[in-house]
């Protein structure tokens, strides 16, 4: 008999290690809360978190090395292009290398006649001239060559294979410009986009706008996502379209790349504020037709112990010698069937009233301020309840 009983009571200490693991405990706050708004909002970025590439030299667009959509890192190549431009300039600069080291050796053979007096001082002017024109121009067509990512150092040879790269990490955006087409120097390639930080415009009424100051919060709501934004501006111009103010939001701590130009539901809290305590969204629960959160029971009081009277202790008395009848009976395997162990939740639901969604976080009424409430693991504590409750109908 000890052995099958183990059992049930080995698996009864398991279920309720897993279910304390998941379960969290937190305190209810006291929070600002004001006009809740709902809107829309288009997710976007600030104009100097996008790039566009241009070819910058003329030339045919001989090869992409990247798509629509991938990413990239500052110095990746993005593009080939073929120019007769280029070609032009490489070999001028080859010539000019040339033609430095042949007036630096004009230079020194006037310098040496100079000394001995076979050259006159207008002579040796005119060579150093010559040498520092040339090396003007070399020096001139070097940086040009330098801006458009050449290493004259490593420069042989003339070519025409231009290679444009990233100037910055991001993703292709679009490309623009077809593969083997004729380019000039201000063609738009593609758009490069980067998604270190996103930004929400809300449109909200002109009444609502005017109300929005810098501790104005958002959230946005994506995905069963919520996304905390902060205040930035109000953007100086109606929407045309929708004949609604324009605020614009930055949005917190996106983990993940968001949708340029996708519209979202967004809650903003205007003032004025008053003060109320919130909990996390996901401590709600529907019990018995009623929303509620779970908090841990009450523990009888000592002044409930010492107000028993004598008749109560015989009751216990009387009670324990049943017990100990019972227990009798179950050494000689009688009367086991009908008393299984049970044991009782140590949580219960308390009652509460929706006032707004903040985010994350909910409004309420009927909790009060520091008051511990079960923030995640709801369901295994709704689960004991329920379990609790059946095995009480049961005796």
């Amino acid at each position: 008999m000890t052995k099958y009983l183990l059992l049930p009571l080995t698996f009864l200490a398991l279920n309720t290690y897993a279910f304390s693991s998941e379960i969290k405990v937190e305190h209810a706050q006291r929070k600002p809360l004001g006009k809740m708004v709902r809107t829309n909002a288009k997710i976007t970025q600030l104009s100097n978190q996008k790039q566009d590439i241009v070819s910058r030299l003329s030339g045919h667009l001989e090869a992409y090395y990247v798509k629509a959509g991938q990413s990239v890192k500052k110095g990746d190549k993005v593009a080939l292009i073929e120019s007769i431009t280029l070609s032009k300039m490489s070999a001028q600069y080859l010539a000019l290398l040339q033609q430095a080291h042949a007036a630096q050796n004009q230079k020194n053979a006037v310098t040496k006649l100079h000394k001995k007096g076979l050259a006159s001082q207008n002579d040796l002017s005119k060579a150093i001239i010559a040498l520092q024109e040339i090396r003007s121009k070399q020096n001139a067509l070097a940086s040009q060559l330098h801006s458009l990512g050449i290493d004259v150092k490593n420069l042989h040879k003339a070519t025409d294979k231009f290679v444009l790269y990233a100037h910055a990490n991001g993703i292709v955006g679009k490309i623009v410009a077809p593969l083997h087409s004729n380019v000039n120097a201000q063609t738009l390639l593609m758009t490069l986009v980067n998604q270190s930080h996103y930004y929400a415009i809300a449109y909200l009424s002109v009444e609502d706008a005017m109300k929005v100051d810098a501790q104005t919060k958002g959230w946005l709501r994506i995905d069963k996502e919520s996304y905390p934004t902060t205040f930035v501006q109000l953007l100086p111009t109606i929407d045309i379209e929708t004949q609604r103010a324009q605020v614009l939001f930055s949005i917190d701590n996106t983990s993940s790349h968001l949708l340029l130009g996708a519209f979202s539901e967004m809650d903003i809290s205007l003032a004025p504020t008053i003060e109320t305590v919130m909990v996390k969204k996901s401590a709600l629960s529907l019990y018995q037709g009623e929303w509620v959160v779970f908090v841990e029971k009450e523990h009888e009081s000592a002044e409930h112990h010492d107000e028993k009277s004598d008749h109560a202790h015989d009751e216990e008395k009387e009670d324990h010698d049943k017990d100990e009848g019972h227990k009798e009976k179950g050494e000689h395997g009688e009367g086991h069937e009908g008393h299984g162990e049970h044991e009782e939740a140590p949580y219960t639901a308390k009652v509460v009233h929706i006032i707004a969604y903040v985010g994350n976080d909910v409004a309420v009424k009927g909790l009060n301020e520091g008051e511990e409430y079960v923030s995640e693991g709801v369901y295994f504590v709704k689960s004991m309840i329920l379990k609790s409750s059946l095995g009480e109908h049961g005796h």
